[in-house]
Parts: C-alpha cells; structure tokens; sequence
C-alpha cells in the first residue's frame, strides 16, 4: 500500500497544481458549515451493506488543497478504497484538478484503459494495474461544482473492484458533494 499512498500524494499534488494555474486567471448524508469538509467522504459501508470497511482518521486539506481524503481499509486487508475530496474556488478549478490528476493516474496504471463514467460532471474511470502489478486499480473521478473527486479502489490482481460498486459508491460521493454545496 506504500507505493499507494504515494501514487495517491502524487496525484493530489498534481491537482494542487493544476488548481494554483486555474485560480489565478437526500440520502441520509450529514449537513455540514462551509469548511467543514468532515462529513463529505462517503462510508463504503453505505454501498456494500456491510461492516467490512474501517477508516483511518480523515487528512483535511491533502496535499495543502482544501478538502479531504478518507481511506478505508478491508477487514481482510484485501482491499483499499481512497477517497479524495477538493474544494476548489470554482467548477473550472475542479475540471482543471481533474484532467491533470487523470494525466498523472494515466502514466502510473499499467495497462490503463479509461471510459466515460455516468457520475457527476465530467466522469471518467480508470482500470488497470499497479507499475509493480501487485494490485488492480480503479480509479472514479468526477467533478460537481466546485469539488474535484478521485476514488481508488485497489484489490488483488484477480479481483479488481466490480464497475457496479465504483459507480455506485460514486453516485453516492456526488450526491453528498452536491448536498454539501447546498445545490
């Protein structure tokens, strides 16, 4: 999960940097003040009807973006779910955060293969492998308003995250996203 971790802070840095560029020209979900971004990661819990997922504390403003990252691990340790939520100053920002995540997601996912994906503005998700090919990985990402998300999901080679769960887990993401707007 090391090589994880970094690929994911790599990731995050690209957004960062990709937002500083653009800057200077109900389903039960927690309401939360603007700022307060505690209650905008989606429990994968909520999807697979389970308890299988523990979670780490959050890390609030990743990579020095506002925002923040939930990581959840599988009760067998087969499998990660990283979700990474900006809050960027507006909807350009978070597309810019996007396309420069993908392009740096896109250069590390051995045998990437990227297909439109039904889930907020903009979404995209990426099957593959990891640069080691210890692990499949899927990555969902999608903008709504001015928030740019990435989910990863990470599993043995021989069973990568089913399509039905990435996306239902997304839709689930991009619903607390828009309800946390206010939209």
């Amino acid at each position: 999960m090391e090589n994880a971790d970094m690929r994911i802070r790599t990731a995050a840095g690209g957004v960062a940097a990709a937002a500083a560029m653009t800057i200077s020209t109900g389903l039960g979900y927690a309401a939360a003040a603007p700022g307060d971004y505690s209650t905008l990661p989606v429990d994968p819990n909520l999807v697979t009807d389970s308890l299988a997922y523990t979670s780490a504390p959050p890390v609030f403003n990743p990579s020095g973006q506002p925002g923040v990252e939930a990581v959840y691990n599988h009760r067998d340790s087969s499998r990660q779910i990283t979700t990474t939520v900006l809050v960027l100053p507006d909807a350009q920002a978070a597309t810019a955060a996007l396309n420069s995540a993908r392009t740096q997601l896109a250069g590390e996912v051995t045998n990437a293969k990227t297909e439109p994906a039904d889930v907020g503005s903009d979404g995209a998700m990426l099957t593959g492998m990891s640069s080691d090919g210890s692990q499949s990985v899927t990555v969902l990402s999608f903008a709504q308003g001015n928030t740019a998300t990435t989910i990863e999901f990470e599993g043995t080679p021989t069973d990568p995250a089913p399509p039905d769960l990435v996306l239902e887990l997304g839709r689930k993401q991009d619903t607390a996203n828009r309800d946390w707007q206010g939209a």
